[in-house]
């Protein structure tokens, strides 16, 4: 199991502290379908790098057969050097999710939360280590080591995670040097000054040298310009890909199809409409009616899910291929599965009562 697998149990404990917190306060911190959304999709990212190790790693693992230097993962310099390049390379590559269309699709799932806590962190697009992963391989032509490496890229996101939450106020001078979570918040906030600021991982220094520095001064309001008004985790992972689809077969022009997927996320095609995007300060949340009794089995349910999710990924290495792909195949049913129950789709419970009927066998198999 990699650092973050074993983190699973301290996230969900930080997440009682922060839910106790704000009833202390009087706030209400989570609400349920939003949390369901959360942490399935950071479960299906996870599900998603485990299937396609062999490719993610792979990739380093090609680079470093050329590297220049051979680097020991006993020198306390290399790991100083290694924790300062993880973390420019991930500024880059988060700037970058930002700035083409293609990342985006692969980013917007972290962004589309309405609120800010510690669940939102765990929410994650399912494809983006595909578009991550790149911008790390110059660490691997450097000589850092796959093991070394993975490791600083767990500790890198590790750190992250407690920078979602609107409960911690500004950190003094610290602010001039680490992401906090002021930083952050701006950096999750669909307000027209706040957009595309505040890309760092750990460190904010980045965005002071880049210029891509921005102050909390006014009141955030969190998701994406284009809401996407579900709390369906499959939807919410494939919809920022189906409106480029739908946006590149609208293009009248062959080179401009193309152009859609690596232009920035406003841009559109001659004669194509530019998405219509909400920036305003006191947009409303989306919200889902739904019974308690429904609320309840999407609750138990979901976690129950995302139980043998877990026992899957400590199970993996043991697993074959196939047998990999089949677990990925169920999962997904289930985050759509659930979704349509939580939303009231008629669809809903066909594809729960499906996917309830291949349980048995999928945790038989783990």
């Amino acid at each position: 199991m990699n650092l973050i697998t074993l983190s699973i149990p301290l996230f969900f404990l930080l997440m009682g502290v922060e839910w106790l917190c704000g009833r202390i306060q009087g706030r209400r911190v989570f609400r349920g379908p939003d949390v369901f959304a959360n942490l399935s999709l950071g479960a299906a990212q996870t599900v998603f790098t485990t299937v396609a190790v062999g490719l993610l790693a792979g990739a380093y693992l090609s680079v470093y057969q050329y590297r220049l230097l051979d680097i020991s993962a006993s020198s306390a310099l290399a790991w100083v050097v290694l924790m300062l390049g993880v973390d420019l390379a991930y500024y880059w590559f988060h700037r970058a999710s930002h700035r083409m269309n293609l990342a985006w699709a692969a980013h917007a799932p972290h962004h589309q939360s309405e609120d800010y806590n510690l669940a939102v962190a765990l929410r994650q697009g399912p494809f983006q280590p595909l578009v991550s992963r790149l911008f790390y391989l110059p660490l691997a032509w450097i000589g850092f080591p796959p093991a070394m490496f993975a490791t600083a890229a767990a500790l890198n996101t590790l750190y992250q995670f407690w920078v979602h939450t609107e409960l911690i106020g500004r950190l003094g001078p610290l602010e001039w040097v680490l992401v906090t979570p002021s930083h952050h918040r701006v950096h999750h906030a669909c307000n027209g000054r706040y957009l595309d600021k505040n890309h760092g991982g750990i460190l904010i220094i980045w965005d002071r040298l880049f210029g891509t520095f921005e102050a909390e001064e006014e009141r955030t309001t969190y998701g994406t310009v284009k809401p996407v008004r579900t709390f369906n985790p499959l939807v919410a992972a494939l919809a920022p890909f189906g409106e480029l689809v739908a946006r590149a077969r609208k293009a009248p022009r062959a080179l401009d199809k193309l152009k859609v997927w690596f232009m920035p996320p406003e841009w559109s095609p001659p004669g194509v409409e530019v998405p219509a995007t909400e920036t305003a300060v006191d947009r409303a949340r989306f919200e889902v009616s739904t019974s308690r009794r429904v609320a309840l089995y999407v609750g138990v349910v979901g976690v129950l899910t995302l139980a043998v999710t877990v026992l899957f990924l400590v199970r993996s290495r043991s697993l074959s291929q196939p047998e990999r792909l089949a677990f990925a195949a169920w999962f997904l049913v289930s985050l759509g599965g659930l979704g349509g129950v939580l939303e009231g789709k008629r669809w809903g419970p066909l594809v729960e009562a499906v996917r309830l009927a291949a349980a048995p066998l999928v945790v038989a198999v783990l």
